[in-house]
């Protein structure tokens, strides 16, 4: 038996033609492993299939993504569509 295996995590698989980038990005511990939760409660996606469904999500619901106001504490967030 291998170690390591990820076959439980489903690949991100693209339509020919779609152009993909790769971002490198840091988290703190704490929000890697809040999203790597959500994924996996979500039918075990990757991190990249799981924030691409979320700003899918966000879109649907809010006709697009919130701009956040840029606070040290985070907690204000303003809307980038009309009320």
């Amino acid at each position: 038996m291998t170690m390591g295996s990820n076959a439980g995590i489903k690949r991100n698989r693209y339509p020919s033609g779609v152009t993909v980038v790769e971002r490198k990005i840091v988290l703190s511990e704490e929000t890697d492993a809040k999203l790597k939760a959500a994924g996996m409660a979500s039918g075990s996606l990757s991190l990249a299939l799981y924030l691409e469904r979320l700003v899918g999500q966000l879109e649907a619901e809010r006709g697009g993504l919130p701009v956040l106001a840029p606070t040290l504490d985070g907690t204000e967030v303003r809307r980038t569509t009309a009320a």
